[in-house]
């Protein structure tokens, strides 16, 4: 029998993850699904996000020697100036995240990539726009050419400046854009290998996830199987306080949360979260 900490931790991740479409049906399929089901969904909807902390940045000669680059550099420079400063950059992303989290999969009607970013999934890059003014619904101008960069939990490098027909395709062939990007790609990939390594790039499953959100998933659920019994125990909650150096308060209310991708336990009355496992970027 689940907890009631787990209850509500199913009931979250649900209620927070969009839904496509957002019905009855969509709901009662999630529902449906287990702890680890639950979290993979959302895990990968949360890897188009970037969470919000201050990176070094890099610009590599790709970008700065595009033809685009006098056109956009203001754009990208007000860019690089938030992350620098660790402002929030989801103004920057792709519409597409508030709406398209999970999608219900209908037998033989089901587009695989209509909740995914497929560049992100096989290349491990997000894509960024470079208006500088926000609009009324709170995200910036779009812009035809997007910043494509590779981000860590330390590290934002810019590698492309690229336009919309990179996520097009031309009869089935790559456009030229694409094309351009896959290149980088290849050429960040195999950096620092001698020729002739064999090198593994991105994996991503059958079903269009990268497999490190499948590896994450699998962690994260042996963690919340093995750590909720104990959350019952109060020398138990009381030595996560004490390890933190934090006075524990009566009653603690505890339940389970993830975290710009991380996982934790959060404890309500202090506003404290203890991190178990850190996320992706």
């Amino acid at each position: 029998m689940l907890s009631k900490r787990l209850i509500k931790f199913r009931n979250d991740l649900i209620k927070i993850l969009p839904k496509t479409p957002n019905s009855k049906e969509t709901k009662q399929y999630l529902e449906k699904e287990s702890l680890s089901g639950l979290i993979f969904h959302y895990l990968s909807w949360l890897s188009r996000f970037v969470s919000i902390k201050q990176r070094t940045t890099i610009v590599e000669d790709e970008v700065t020697k595009d033809p685009r680059w006098e056109r956009c550099k203001e754009g990208i420079k007000y860019l690089l100036n938030k992350v620098e400063k660790g402002e929030n950059l989801t103004p920057h992303l792709s519409l597409k995240i508030h709406s398209k989290g999970f999608s219900l999969p209908y037998p033989n009607k089901h587009d695989r990539w209509e909740d995914k970013d497929f560049l992100l999934n096989a290349m491990g890059f997000h894509h960024f726009h470079l208006g500088t003014n926000i609009e009324e619904g709170g995200f910036i101008t779009r812009t035809d050419e997007v910043l494509f960069a590779q981000v860590t939990h330390d590290l934002f490098k810019a590698v492309a400046i690229i336009n919309h027909s990179v996520f097009e395709s031309d009869d089935g062939q790559l456009t030229p854009e694409r094309s351009r990007l896959w290149s980088i790609f290849d050429k960040y990939t195999t950096q620092g290998h001698e020729p002739g390594t064999v090198v593994l790039s991105t994996v991503i499953t059958f079903s269009g996830h990268p497999i490190h959100i499948m590896s994450l998933t699998q962690s994260y659920s042996y963690i919340v199987t093995q750590i909720d019994p104990k959350l019952d125990d109060p020398e138990f909650v009381n030595s996560m306080f004490k390890d933190s150096s934090i006075a524990a308060p009566n009653k603690p209310k505890i339940e389970w949360m993830i975290n710009a991708s991380g996982l934790g336990i959060y404890e309500r009355k202090t506003e404290t979260f203890f991190i178990l496992k850190t996320g992706f970027n």
